[in-house]
């Protein structure tokens, strides 16, 4: 009921910047619903990106994520790019932030599928090429896996995980960062949260969305994801460190997805990710 409150808000927040930035009425269509709100202005082609505003550093990570899709935009990367006819923001309206984009005809990524997997690579190598002499300041990578064990040591943040779990998790946390830290390290610009999830499959092959990680980090982050491709386009790989990344992102998706645990899919990978770890080091 809370969660349909905030759509709702949302959707109503989505209409009244509409209406400052485009001439006449405009439908809102909700097209998705995760760590952000999607709504599709279909008359203009635009699709505003939602989140809370309340949400620390929401304006500047907001404004830096378009400044670098607009970067790799002019380079002609594969993206999808800020909305070209309606001022892209960052837009406030109450508790929310949004920005505007590009509606892009695609389909979903299927993480399962060797043909988009292989699209996402050639698109994701694009990216990292376009992206490697951005001039902008970027955070590291760990800015957001710290943020993991934040959760994990505040016991009312996950409500849906039981302590068990909790100390379990925070256990391997700690292993696996030692584990990192004990390895050579090169810090390159990275997507930061380049998974299947961020992908769009179109006619003209795959576009990454979803800058708002954008950070310095091993570009093993960012491959890590990219199973039965041959990664020599993105060598030197370091094969321990891309192992470790491999533990590490399924940690974080594990408690990023339990923060969202009333999300039917958001449930199901939490778990699937924590019984992953847990054969791993249970």
């Amino acid at each position: 009921m809370i969660e349909n409150e905030l759509i709702s808000q949302a959707l109503q927040a989505a209409s009244e910047v509409a209406g400052r930035v485009v001439a006449g009425r405009v439908e809102s269509i909700l097209l998705h619903h995760s760590q952000h709100i999607s709504v599709l202005w279909p008359s203009v082609e635009t699709v505003a990106r939602i989140v809370v505003r309340a949400e620390e550093g929401a304006a500047e990570r907001l404004s830096r994520e378009l400044a670098i899709a607009r970067y790799l935009t002019d380079r002609n990367a594969p993206v999808v790019p800020p909305s070209p006819i309606l001022p892209a923001g960052p837009h406030f309206q109450g508790k929310f932030g949004m920005t505007l984009w590009q509606f892009v005809a695609h389909v979903p990524a299927d993480g399962d599928n060797p043909t988009h997997v292989r699209a996402a690579a050639a698109a994701l190598y694009r990216v990292h090429h376009a992206l490697a002499d951005y001039p902008g300041t970027l955070p590291s990578f760990r800015t957001k896996i710290d943020k993991c064990r934040l959760l994990l040591e505040d016991r009312s943040s996950l409500p849906a995980l039981a302590d068990a779990d909790r100390k379990f998790l925070l256990a391997a946390y700690d292993r696996i960062i030692r584990r990192m830290d004990s390895l050579p390290i090169e810090l390159i610009p990275l997507h930061g949260d380049a998974g299947p999830h961020n992908v769009f499959v179109t006619a003209d092959g795959a576009r990454y969305t979803d800058f708002e990680d954008a950070s310095l980090g091993p570009r093993e982050w960012d491959v890590g994801w990219l199973s039965d491709v041959d990664l020599a386009a993105f060598e030197p790989i370091h094969r321990d460190r891309l192992s470790v990344l491999s533990d590490l992102r399924s940690l974080c998706v594990s408690v990023w997805c339990f923060a969202k645990y009333h999300i039917p899919e958001k449930r199901e990978a939490a778990n699937y990710h924590l019984g992953y770890l847990r054969e791993r080091f249970g």
